[in-house]
Order: structure tokens, then sequence, then C-alpha cells
């Protein structure tokens, strides 16, 4: 799906032009006063309550030289929702350091809980990377750091857990992405002692549902979901096609494609923060917006399901 396609939905919704207006008042590095009214999910380790909603970065913030204030403006948009979580990893080209800068210019870390990954085999490489992402991060902490993709996990958990004894990071997390990975994903769960996962979910694959989540339920870790939007495939026999939002799904407060299919995943009480990834302010706007109203009930959950299955 393209993000033509989505621009235009939302403008019909209105969800651009309320981006647009809160823009033009000048706010765009202070927090809503509002925020106050969106679902905060609890880090079970620590008790922390964090929106539930944040920003991905893989595959969208790409390289310095693509546009850096429109990344620059969806971080913003972010802050000035309410919500505050960044996701990002030193394998998305140079997602980090458009991530640091961003930050830095807008003057925004200390508000921002911010996460990201070592990804490669071996642990002085692990170590190697880690110290280039706080660089390019301009940061000397970090919220959450996670063994990306289950790569050389019990080298990196170790380097991750020294980081923390330092107070260089706060949390201990995982990422994989493969419903193969489910099984060992949950073994390292049970295994160690972690406060985040991060794994897929979304209304075309509930997989994790099976092993992971109730494994991560009984061991207290919290769950960071990604490709909530599968990638796109979501948006197009909806969104792209023009299909028109059902009414029983406005009892919920969707009024947006985006918001129909976030409010399914924040529906699992086990879901504790959601990254859509995206570089477009009027997206974010819209994506936060899932955190306010009633959530649907399991009953309505599967409603959805049989909905998006059926089209």
């Amino acid at each position: 799906m393209s993000d033509l396609t989505r621009k235009e939905f939302l403008k019909l919704t209105g969800a651009a032009a309320a981006a647009g207006a809160m823009a033009s008042t000048g706010l765009g590095s202070v927090a809503r006063a509002q925020s106050s009214d969106l679902l905060h999910r609890k880090i079970h380790s620590t008790g922390e309550m964090i929106p539930a909603v944040g920003l991905g970065t893989a595959m969208t913030f790409g390289d310095l030289s693509e546009d850096f204030n429109q990344r620059k403006n969806a971080i913003a948009a972010l802050f000035r929702e309410g919500a505050t979580v960044i996701d990002t990893s030193p394998t998305y080209s140079d997602a980090e350091q458009v991530v640091g800068r961003a930050l830095d210019e807008l003057g925004m870390r200390d508000q921002c809980f911010l996460a990201t990954k070592i990804s490669i085999q071996g642990k002085q490489a692990g170590i190697d990377q880690n110290n280039k992402s706080f660089k390019d991060l301009r940061t000397n902490k970090m919220e959450l750091l996670q063994v990306h993709n289950l790569r050389d996990t019990e080298a990196h958990l170790e380097t991750i857990n020294g980081l923390r004894d330092e107070g260089k990071v706060k949390y201990v997390g995982i990422t994989h992405f493969r419903d193969s990975q489910n099984e060992e994903a949950a073994k390292v769960i049970e295994n160690n002692k972690i406060d985040f996962i991060q794994c897929h979910y979304n209304l075309l694959n509930q997989s994790i549902e099976n092993r992971v989540l109730p494994a991560a339920r009984e061991h207290g870790v919290a769950v960071m979901v990604n490709v909530p939007f599968a990638r796109g495939r979501l948006f197009g026999p909806t969104a792209g096609a023009g299909l028109d939002i059902p009414e029983w799904a406005k009892d919920f407060g969707v009024d947006s494609w985006g918001k129909f299919f976030l409010k399914y995943i924040l529906g699992h009480e086990d879901v504790t923060v959601i990254i859509p990834g995206t570089i477009n302010d009027y997206h974010v706007v819209d994506n936060v917006g899932a955190l306010r109203g009633r959530l649907p009930s399991q009953a309505e959950r599967k409603r959805m399901v049989d909905f998006i299955t059926n089209l």
C-alpha cells in the first residue's frame, strides 16, 4: 500500500487536516495537554507506564540523503500527541542517525522512550556496534536495548545486562519476526530475566498467541508489537479499495482503517506497546489516536478478524 493511498483516506476522515491545524499553532515540540487521555500500559518489571502506541523506523527512516525534515516532523508529531516510544536499529540504514539528530534538534531526548538493538554476530562485534549506536543516537543512555532477531542471543544478553548494571540501559529485550522462532523466543523468556519481547502481531497473523504471549504473561515480560499493518497488506483491500469503515467499528472509536488495525491489537491485554512505522506526521496523529476511546471487546475482536478474513 502506498503512502498516497493512506494519505487520501486520512484526508477523507479529517485526520490530515487535524494534523496540519495543530502544526500551525506552533505546538511542534510541546506535548499535548490531553496526553492523559491516552491509553498507557505497564512495563511489568518496574511498573512504569508508557503510551501504548509509538513509532517504528524500519524501512521508513532510510538514509540521511532523503527528506530529514519530514522524518523530524513525524517525531515531533509523536511527542505533540503525547506518545514517547521510538524503536530503531543499527541495521535500519541511517535511521539511528536520523532519530538522534531529530531528538537533538527538537530537544526531546529526555521525553523519549528510546529503543534500539544489537544486530550482529559475535560479542565484541556487538559491543562495537552498540558503541556506534550510542554515538549515532547522540545519547549516553537507552531505555531499551534488544537482541535483534535472536541473533547470538546469549552473548548479547550478557552485554546488555552489563550495560544495565552500569546504568546505561534501563530495560533488556529480545526481538523476532518469524513464526518459526516463536518457540525459541518463548524459551528465552522462560530461561532469562528480560523485560521486553518484540514480535509480529496483526489481523493477519496471531501466531504469538499460542506460545509467546502466554510465556510473556507468566514471566512478566512486556510485549512490543511490530508490523501491525502486515507491511501494508491490510490497507490494500480496505483503504486502497475505498472500503467504508463498518458501522459497528465506529462504536469503539474507529474512524480510519489504521485505528481499526491498531485497536484490534490493543484489545489484547498482553500487548504493551505497538510501533507502527511511518515518516508522515498525519499518520502519526492517526496512529496515536487509536489510544483514545474504548477498546473492542473479545467478541468485537473476533468480528474484526472475520471481517478482514472474508474480504
